[in-house]
């Protein structure tokens, strides 16, 4: 696993940058709580979603 800069390591474009992406993220958040609310979206557990990359994977 890589080790994150100190935030004192940073540049001021590079700290723009990171609270750009956490801004999106938490967007996403929000439309996938509203899709699971909606029930247009769900969950499956994570043997389930590992089988699924894999064999999709095998198919590429």
């Amino acid at each position: 696993m890589t080790a994150l800069p100190q935030l004192s390591e940073l540049t001021v474009s590079e700290k723009l940058q990171m609270m750009e992406s956490f801004v999106w993220h938490g967007e996403i958040l929000v439309q996938r709580e509203n899709a699971l609310r909606q029930g247009s979206d769900h969950f499956s557990a994570w043997d389930t979603a590992k089988a699924n990359i894999r064999n999709a994977s095998a198919k590429e």
